[in-house]
C-alpha cells in the first residue's frame, strides 16, 4: 500500500502546486494570449486540492495518535510539534523576505507582525494584502490547532471516543458552513474575501478528513468516481471572472465543498493507480517541493515584474512565463534542500511520530 499511495498522492500534490503556477503565471501569457486569462481557476482549485490532501493524511494521524494515546492530551503536543515543524520554520522565513521586499519588487503596508506569527491575522475577517498566499496556511494552521483541542476536550468530557470524532467532523463543517451563509447573506463580502478567512473555510481540510474515514471503511465505488465529475464543474466556474463568483449567494457557500468533494473522489478512485516510474521520477520531486513552491511563486512572479518590462511580443510572454516557472521550481528546490529538509531531520530527530 506505501508505494502505491505515496506515489498517487505525490502525483495529486504535484499537479496541485503546478495548477497554481499556471494560474498566477497567467499574467505573463496574457498580452500575447487573452484566452490564458481562464487559468485562472488553478489558483483556486490547487489550494482546495491541497486542502483536501492535507485532511486525507491528517485525519489518519489524528485518529491514530488519539486511539492510541494514554489520555485524552498526551497526544497533543505531538502532533502540534511535527506539524509546526513542518510548516512554520520555512513560513516565518518567507515572513521575514515578505518584509524585506515590501518596500521594492512587493509594495506593501509594514504587517502586524504578532497576527502573522500566530496564525490569526485572517480568522473572522478577509486575509490582509501582505504575503497574500500566506491566507491557506493560516486556514490549515488553524485546523491543526482547533481540532486536536475539541477531540482533547470532547472526550474529557464523554469519555466516548467515537462520540467526540463525530462531534468534531460536525462542528467543524457546520459552523465554517453557517459562517459562509451569514457572510453571504448579510455582508458585502466577496467570493475571494469568504475564500481567505480561516474560519470560514476549515471545513474544505475536514471533508478530507471525512474521506480518509470513509475511504478505509468502504474503499470506493461507482458513486466516488461519478463525484470526480464535480472537478470539471468546479474548473468551469472557477474560470468565470470574480464579479461571476460575487453575484452568486450560492456560489460563495457551496463552490468550495464542490471542489473538495471532487478532489476527495479524485484522490480515493485511484489510490492504488499505478504510476509509470519515469513520470515519478519528475513528479515526487515536484511534490516534494510543493510548499516552498507555493511560499516562494509570488515573490519570483514579482520580481520579474519589477526587473522587466511587462512582455508585449509572443517571445517576450513565452520568455518571461518560462522565467516564472524555472526560477520558481529551481528557488523551490533550493529551499527544500538548503533549509526545509534539514529542519524535518531535526523534527524527525527530536519527535518522534
Amino acid at each position: 500500500m506505501g508505494n502505491k499511495l505515496n506515489s498517487w498522492l505525490d502525483v495529486c500534490r504535484a499537479c496541485a502546486i503546478l495548477l497554481v503556477l499556471l494560474s498566477h503565471g497567467r499574467i505573463f501569457l496574457t498580452p500575447a494570449f487573452p484566452e490564458a486569462q481562464l487559468l485562472k481557476f488553478g489558483g483556486f482549485l490547487g489550494v482546495e486540492l491541497f486542502f483536501v490532501l492535507s485532511g486525507f493524511l491528517i485525519g489518519r494521524i489524528l485518529f491514530e495518535k488519539m486511539n492510541n494515546a494514554n489520555s485524552a492530551t498526551s497526544w497533543v503536543m505531538g502532533f502540534w510539534g511535527r506539524r509546526w515543524m513542518r510548516t512554520y520554520p520555512s513560513y516565518v522565513l518567507f515572513v521575514i523576505l515578505n518584509i524585506l521586499i515590501i518596500t521594492t519588487i512587493r509594495p506593501d503596508i509594514f504587517p502586524n507582525l504578532f497576527s502573522f506569527l500566530t496564525f490569526t491575522q485572517s480568522l473572522l475577517t478577509p486575509h490582509p494584502s501582505f504575503f497574500g498566499e500566506a491566507w491557506s496556511l493560516a486556514v490549515e494552521e488553524v485546523f491543526y490547532f482547533v481540532t486536536p483541542v475539541l477531540l482533547s476536550l470532547l472526550y474529557i468530557i464523554t469519555k466516548n471516543k467515537k462520540f467526540s470524532i463525530a462531534v468534531t467532523i460536525l462542528l467543524l463543517i457546520s459552523i465554517p458552513l453557517a459562517l459562509r451563509i451569514h457572510a453571504s447573506i448579510f455582508t458585502s463580502m466577496t467570493f475571494n474575501e469568504i475564500r481567505s478567512t480561516a474560519l470560514y473555510r476549515v471545513d474544505s481540510i475536514m471533508i478530507g478528513v471525512i474521506s480518509v474515514i470513509l475511504f478505509n471503511k468502504y474503499g470506493t465505488n461507482t458513486l466516488t468516481k461519478i463525484g470526480v465529475l464535480l472537478i470539471p464543474l468546479c474548473v468551469y466556474i472557477a474560470s468565470m471572472p470574480d464579479s461571476f463568483m460575487d453575484k452568486s449567494m450560492t456560489l460563495k457557500i457551496f463552490l468550495f465543498p464542490m471542489a473538495n468533494l471532487g478532489f476527495a473522489c479524485l484522490i480515493c478512485s485511484w489510490y492504488y493507480v499505478n504510476i509509470n516510474s519515469s513520470i515519478m521520477r519528475y513528479l515526487s520531486k515536484v511534490a516534494r517541493w510543493s510548499y516552498a513552491a507555493y511560499l516562494t511563486n509570488l515573490p519570483v512572479l514579482c520580481s520579474i515584474g519589477y526587473f522587466l518590462k511587462r512582455p508585449e511580443s509572443l517571445t517576450e510572454c513565452l520568455f518571461q512565463w518560462t522565467l516564472f516557472i524555472s526560477i520558481t521550481l529551481f528557488s523551490a528546490w533550493f529551499v527544500y534542500s538548503v533549509f526545509e529538509r534539514k529542519v524535518l531531520s531535526l523534527r524527525d530527530k527530536f519527535i518522534p511520530r
